[in-house]
């Protein structure tokens, strides 16, 4: 029996961070598309030249960007901060009482449905290589090998993430002539919210159905208020 074997014994449950960070990922360009779509409809309805929709495009994109980087770093450097204090409480009181503790690690892995005998083996094996860890993964949930790095690594992928979701009607817009310009972003929108949710909903498991139609719906709705207002004000 093996360390690394236990280690995946015990983390067989872990979330994987690639499809955590797809799936936020996805939400960020989700709110690209329908930030940039209902503002450039609203511009495009109300008459606006290809020269407004390019600045105001760059300004979505930029400003858009900076504030999902920035919202997505706050939140996971609160939880990063949150789960240190957590981990230096669990050492504090392993260093304190180390059998105690060493008897709740043995406590965990038997309610995981491990025989006593099989639980003090893999508490010993997993305690001897690193003790915080242990307790981490096993009573916290938490990676104890996480780093201040993961926020920046988070905030860039949101930051990116709108912007890319932005590019998709502000281009359609922009690129296309005047007379269906309404039109072909609307489909473009559409099109990449029908893929997004898609996408999510292979990622998730969930309905392709329910996860798509609410991406529609909710997109359909933002065009739907771009337009309105560009046409009242340009009329």
């Amino acid at each position: 029996m093996t360390l690394s074997w236990l280690q995946r014994v015990v983390g067989a449950d872990r979330r994987e961070a690639w499809g955590e960070y797809a799936r936020e990922s996805i939400l960020d360009a989700n709110d690209g598309i329908v930030t940039a779509a209902g503002l450039a409809e609203g511009l495009a309805a109300g008459g606006a030249s290809t020269g407004t929709l390019l600045l105001a495009g760059a300004a979505v994109i930029v400003a858009g960007g900076l504030a999902a980087a920035g919202a997505r770093y706050t939140e996971e450097r609160t939880e990063w901060e949150m789960d240190r204090r957590l981990l230096e409480a669990e050492r504090a009181s392993i260093e304190a009482d180390p059998e105690a503790e060493f008897d709740e690690l043995v406590g965990i892995y038997e309610t995981k449905g491990l025989s006593a005998d099989l639980a003090r083996q893999v508490a010993e094996a997993l305690t001897e290589h690193d003790p915080i860890a242990a307790h981490a993964d096993a009573e916290l949930h938490l990676d104890s090998a996480a780093s201040p790095l993961t926020s920046l690594h988070a905030a860039l992928i949101a930051g990116l993430s709108f912007a890319l979701g932005a590019l998709v009607p502000l281009a359609v817009v922009s690129a296309t002539p005047v007379g269906p310009r309404v039109e072909l972003t609307i489909v473009a929108v559409l099109l990449a919210l029908a893929l997004t949710g898609w996408f999510t909903s292979w990622l998730t498991g969930l309905s392709p159905f329910r996860v798509l139609r609410r991406n529609l719906v909710l997109g359909a709705a933002t065009l739907a208020a771009g337009l309105v207002i560009g046409l009242v004000s340009g009329a």
